[in-house]
């Protein structure tokens, strides 16, 4: 599939090299040279949320318990095809591996806001019961234990005893005075496990025993003596039935091994994938990479772009970004502008980042990026096959474009560099031109670059094409890097041959030479250009002022918002107040109004008229009408505050008929007059 794909072009080859710098383990190297375009949508976008997910843990501080294995794959496939047996050592790597997978699963499996983890956990095999039976016989050290078996336990016990044998014998050698003066050293050296002393040559008859080696001048030999030759026999004898018994436990272990062939390989390639998933993962450790969407179908949209191998090499503020949408309002764009202007890095942005994208890999963009998935990308940059083929230039662009041309589909995304050069600029531009409405008439997303000014026009003529121009400084006959939409640029070549050294007199001479028509246009073109620069100033001006206008507005707006929360704080206040004042007044004066109801007439009967007239009146306040509505949507288990008891009570009952609150004081039921009882409740 990845021959539909420019991989090579545009320098895919990188982002591979950058990951590798990445990886944990020698294993995700065959991961990253086989990373590419993956099949859909769905697996485009898995793999970015395991990235994404795996970076928000790396935020936490929660990495992976990925060690640094040794790459098993040089002799695992000759093991399972049984044509090779692993030493210890290769053993010990493959239960390392295994163990790295058992603790790698319980790792995904963990952790909220991790589904996409978790998924990857469920593809990687169970093999703990398989790396513990490993670790039974094998230790970390590279030593088969000698619980592997019964027969290997007595036989080390053996060994330990001949060993204890050996230094006995030996040190009865040494405590032979005969023989101790001719030793060079009193420690013995060994050779083949057996224990020799260094004696001159020409003391050696002097210690009878057998010759094993000599020094390299043959002014030492090395001596075993007579004496300990059969206990060393017998050490040696020990060592090599525990060497047999090794190679049995070890064929033991090979035998289950192969049973186990499926889940080796799923184990291998779990660990590939994780530890690439972890490689793209540190890349968004770079504040200018994100995480972009992959469609299935829709358009293109990148927004403050920027060329990986740009940002490695130049300061991020020194790069201009990309900003591009294409697939939607038209499919093909055609950018014109100067020479060195940038023409052809936008388009190795637009093809590098989508190759990225569709291979779940994060990209240098701003987040919200989306990327369609091309079912192939299809480029024509530079001169490197016309080369190496004996072409001329116009020849090998041509068998690329038509290359191009008998694959693409309308989910194809073409990038063309330089459409209609290297020949006659009138039939290069016609034949550019019908490359160009064959692209559109396919509707495959496309971007071109050009000179000619007969392919500025196309898209002028037709709705589904775009003209976009790289930006110029007409004042200082600079480039500056910058995509602009909806005009074609001029190439300036007259003013750019001029800065760099070109003498005046012949640019003025070009300029004279130059066709009246093609000055008109370029000066028409600069005309737009300045009319553009000029509205982009006041749209930017426009947009400070509105801005400003809007911060006041919030401020005002939010000013407001404190006014009102002041003025329903004032008034509770005051309602607080009158309310108290109120029931102090009533009380006094219902308090003076009982002392007068039982006076001879007529004064009995006008203070008890003058009370009803009182609680009239206090009925009518708005104070009495908010306490009422209060009490209104008062229910059991509510709490209300009274202020003559100056605590909050629960109510038990509501007894609307008699006006009457049945409050809870401690384990105290009161009964509590409407007129008793606040809606106000005081701050603690």
């Amino acid at each position: 599939m990845n021959q539909r794909y420019s991989l090579e072009v545009l320098e895919f080859q990188t982002i591979r090299d950058r990951l590798t710098g990445l990886l944990a383990t020698p294993l995700g190297r065959t991961g990253v040279e086989e990373l590419g375009p993956l099949p859909d949508a769905a697996a485009a976008n898995r793999s970015l949320r395991q990235v994404e997910e795996l970076a928000t843990r790396f935020d936490a501080d929660q990495q992976p318990p990925l060690p640094s294995l040794n790459d098993i794959r040089a002799w695992l496939p000759a093991f399972l095809a049984g044509d090779h047996l692993p030493s210890i050592a290769d053993l010990v790597d493959l239960k390392r591996l295994l163990g790295a997978v058992v603790a790698c699963r319980g790792w995904l499996s963990t952790g909220a806001g991790s589904e996409a983890l978790g998924e990857m956990a469920a593809g990687f095999p169970e093999v703990r019961e398989l790396a513990e039976e490993l670790g039974s016989v094998l230790d970390e050290s590279g030593e088969v234990r000698s619980t592997a078996s019964v027969k290997l336990a007595e036989l080390r016990t053996g060994i330990e005893a001949a060993e204890l044998n050996v230094r006995r014998v030996v040190q009865r050698f040494l405590a032979d005075e005969r023989v101790y003066k001719y030793l060079q050293n009193p420690e013995p050296s060994w050779r083949h496990g057996r224990p020799v002393f260094q004696v001159r040559r020409e003391s050696q008859r002097h210690v009878p025993g057998v010759l094993h080696d000599r020094s390299s001048s043959g002014a030492t030999v090395f001596i075993e003596p007579e004496i300990v030759v059969p206990v060393a026999n017998a050490l040696s004898d020990a060592r090599s039935a525990e060497h047999r018994e090794i190679q049995v436990i070890l064929a033991h272990v090979c035998r289950a091994l192969r049973r186990y062939e499926a889940e080796i390989l799923d184990a291998v390639r779990a660990i590939v994938d994780l530890d690439v998933a972890v490689a793209k993962a540190r890349l968004l450790a770079d504040p200018d990479y994100s995480v972009p969407e992959v469609v299935e179908d829709g358009a293109l949209r990148l927004d403050d772009a920027r060329h990986p191998l740009l940002l490695a090499a130049m300061a991020r503020e020194d790069i201009h970004p990309l900003s591009l949408e294409l697939g939607d309002r038209f499919r093909v764009l055609v950018v014109t502008g100067p020479n060195t202007g940038g023409k052809t890095v936008v388009l190795k942005t637009i093809g590098l980042l989508s190759l990225m994208a569709l291979s779940g890999v994060p990209i240098p963009a701003r987040a919200g990026a989306r990327v369609p998935v091309f079912d192939g990308v299809f480029v024509d940059v530079g001169d490197a096959q016309g080369i190496t083929q004996n072409l001329s230039t116009f020849s090998s662009h041509i068998m690329r474009i038509a290359g191009c041309l008998s694959e693409v589909t309308e989910r194809s995304l073409v990038l063309l560099d330089e459409l209609g050069s290297g020949t006659d600029p009138e039939e290069g531009g016609a034949l550019g031109y019908a490359v160009l409405e064959e692209l559109e008439r396919r509707q495959v997303s496309s971007v071109v670059t050009t000179h000619l000014g007969r392919l500025k026009e196309f898209a002028y003529q037709h709705t589904g094409a775009e003209n976009g121009s790289m930006a110029f400084d007409s004042e200082s006959h600079r480039p500056l890097y910058r995509l602009e939409l909806g005009i074609p640029g001029a190439s300036h070549a007259l003013d750019i041959a001029e800065r760099v050294g070109l003498p005046g007199g012949i640019v003025a001479r070009a300029r004279e030479h130059l066709g009246l028509r093609d000055q008109r246009m370029e000066e028409a073109i600069e005309r737009v250009h300045d009319v553009r620069r000029h509205a982009e100033a006041n749209r930017a001006e426009s947009e400070a002022v509105k801005r400003s206008t809007d911060e006041a507005a919030r401020q005002a707006e939010d000013r407001l918002v404190e006014l009102g929360r002041k003025e329903a704080w004032l008034e509770e206040e005051a309602d607080q107040v009158v309310d108290s004042g109120l029931r102090e007044v009533r009380e006094e004066v219902e308090a003076a109004l009982k002392q007068l109801v039982n006076a001879p007439k007529p004064f009995g009967a006008q203070a008890q008229a003058l009370g009803e007239s009182i609680r009239s009146l206090l009925a009518n306040t708005s104070v009495h009408r908010r306490r009422m509505k209060f009490l209104g949507a008062l229910r059991k288990n509510g709490v209300v505050y009274v202020p003559r008891l100056g605590r909050r009570c629960q109510v038990k009952k509501v007894d609307r008929n008699r006006e009457l609150v049945i409050i809870e004081v401690g384990k105290i039921r009161m009964e509590i007059p409407f007129e008793d009882v606040s809606w106000l409740q005081p701050l603690d």
